[in-house]
């Protein structure tokens, strides 16, 4: 337990003992009647009720510590997220500072050079599709008179 607990524990003991001696001290002065229950009973009594009330603030630290470790652990999550976006967002900028440094006319013709290539790959497939279907269609013939297909 912590120490702050216990001292608080520790005082509210303390509190209710000296409260109930005074009340017993000032009731006697004024001359009241006291109730059925002797002091004993009372003191037994209210040490009861103090357990009890003692037992709740337990549950209740219990709950506020449970609460406080789920929002640690919140915390973190968020922490961790937020520096994985950081870093993103670090890694973008540098990407557009890399791309705001080169030259309009540069990305221009690297764009003319990856077309040529793109065309001179088109004619090359086309070809070699063109090429497939004739020699499946030979292939296909020389079976057909050999008699295998």
């Amino acid at each position: 337990m912590n120490l702050e607990i216990v001292t608080a524990i520790a005082a509210g003991i303390i509190a209710a003992i000296i409260g109930i001696v005074f009340e017993v001290v000032i009731s006697r002065r004024l001359g009241k009647k006291e109730s059925g229950e002797t002091y004993s009973q009372k003191l037994s009594r209210l040490t009861e009720s103090l357990l009890k009330s003692s037992s709740e603030v337990d549950d209740v630290l219990a709950e506020l510590s449970q609460t406080a470790s789920e929002r640690e652990k919140a915390v973190c999550k968020f922490e961790s997220e937020l520096r994985v976006l950081e870093n993103r967002e670090k890694e973008l900028q540098e990407r557009v500072r890399t791309l705001e440094n080169v030259p309009i006319p540069v990305a221009e013709r690297f764009a003319e050079l990856t077309a040529v290539g793109e065309q001179k790959s088109a004619w090359r497939d086309y070809i070699l599709f063109g090429a497939g279907v004739v020699v499946s269609t030979v292939v296909a013939i020389i079976l057909n008179i050999v008699g295998l297909g």
